[in-house]
């Protein structure tokens, strides 16, 4: 029996061999872990402060990857604590797997605070074979952060108009709202963060925090007014375990103009001067028509901090005239376009105001359209008339226009456009210098 019992012993050494020696420190993968946050009463903190929470959900886990499970019976687990005063890691526990389990919970529950730990794995006949090397993690105060109110300091309210002067300042109100973190080792701190609710790739704005207050109930921060456009807006707290507070009503903010659409109409005095080609000038011995008006009109419901953008129609009419001692020549030259518009709108401070007012708006248009020569007919002596030319013919037109605006609405219109007809005899670009008079309604 002593000789079975010692060939048993001798064949398990030699078939374990093999697995001690394939496995070295390479070999062991950390694949993660969890250090579950713990809810903790501050000193300064009430009661009603703190995130109630099952026992569950205060467990500390640590997990990590093993390639060879089969060959593991247990492993060892040696957690140290960072000392900040001496500077250094001391140990503070060790535990074991009941198993090959390649996790296990923290138990005691450990405070707030750095630590690190190494895994050591035991082979089957339950001797060392694998030490890991040592792996960081933290265990952070957990304050679920909550946010009761947000308005703008300006006007007080959680929407914000780009008519009016902002220099994107907020207010929040909750509970749990700590300061940032300021350097690696804080363990009790709140992150937070702005997300376009219309923004379908969800960027996320980094806010400045100006000051926490209230016994971390209130705090201000600031945006660059550049990064906000018209949207709603959701504030986040995140606090250092990863708890966010809620997204809610509460929480949201709103950027928008204070009328969602704008109407343009103005009509003025157009004068057209035909550069190319020849023909008119030839017939009529004039590039020039001064007998002319021009209307137009936009509808701008796309409304952006950057601009506006919209539809037009714009259409002019002049009156074509000549004399000559063989004959006389009239009619009519009517374009109209349908145009996509651009407006940038500039407004400037009131004086002892929040107001701006709205001074400018530079417009960039082009469409496609017709350019219409209607009822151009010859008179000769003796009551001979040519038969009339009425011809419709595809154009296109391009411009731009400022306009300055004498009161909220009534404005005066500087544009000029070019329109490129196409015929089949002839090659007609004309120059639309203009002048009008507008209400935006």
């Amino acid at each position: 029996m002593d000789f079975r019992k010692c060939l048993l012993v001798f064949s398990i050494l030699f078939f374990s061999m093999p697995i001690c020696f394939a496995q070295n420190q390479e070999d062991f993968v950390e694949k993660n872990y969890v250090a579950e946050t713990v809810d903790l009463e501050s000193e300064n903190e009430e009661i009603e402060d703190v995130e109630e929470t099952t026992v569950e959900d205060k467990w500390q886990q640590l997990e990590w990857e093993e390639e060879n499970p089969e060959f593991v019976q247990y492993y060892e687990v040696i957690i140290q604590k960072y000392d900040e005063e001496f500077v250094a890691y001391s140990e503070i526990n060790r535990l074991k797997t009941e198993d090959n389990s390649s996790h296990i919970r923290i138990q005691p529950l450990l405070p707030p605070g750095y630590y690190r730990f190494k895994v050591i794995t035991y082979d089957l006949i339950g001797l060392p074979s694998v030490e890991s090397e040592w792996k960081t993690f933290s265990i952070y105060k957990a304050f679920k952060p909550q946010v009761n109110d947000i308005s703008s300091k300006v006007n007080g309210s959680s929407t914000l108009y780009l008519e009016e002067v902002n220099d994107g300042i907020f207010s929040v109100s909750g509970r749990n709202l700590f300061e940032t973190s300021k350097n690696e080792k804080d363990i009790q701190f709140t992150k937070y963060f702005v997300v376009n609710q219309n923004d379908k790739k969800q960027n996320i704005l980094v806010p400045e925090i100006l000051n926490v207050e209230n016994n971390n109930r209130k705090i201000e921060f600031q945006l660059n007014m550049k990064d906000l456009d018209v949207g709603v807006y959701d504030f986040v707290a995140e606090d250092a375990s990863g708890l966010k507070s809620e997204s809610n009503n509460n929480s949201i903010f709103t950027v928008k103009f204070k009328k969602k659409v704008d109407f343009d109409l103005s009509a003025g005095y157009v004068l057209p001067v035909i550069l190319f080609d020849d023909t008119i000038n030839h017939y009529m011995g004039s590039n020039i028509w001064p007998l002319s008006g021009t209307v137009k009109m936009s509808f701008m419901p796309f409304k952006r901090s950057f601009g506006y953008f919209g539809v037009g129609l714009a259409g002019t009419y002049s009156r074509l005239f000549a004399e000559f001692p063989q004959y006389k020549i009239d009619g009519n030259l009517i374009t109209a376009h349908l145009n996509f518009v651009y407006q940038l709108p500039i407004r400037f401070r009131i004086k002892n105001s929040e107001q701006r007012r709205h001074a400018f708006s530079l417009e960039l248009h082009g469409g496609i359209g017709a350019t219409f020569f209607n009822d151009v007919q010859f008179h000769f002596s003796h009551n001979i008339d040519s038969e009339k030319l009425n011809s419709i013919n595809l154009s296109f037109d391009v411009g731009g226009a400022v306009q300055v605006y004498i009161t909220s609405r009534l404005y005066a219109e500087i544009g000029v456009d070019f329109v490129m007809a196409f015929m089949s005899d002839m090659q007609f670009g004309v120059l639309h210098p203009s002048v009008c008079i507008g209400w935006q309604f």
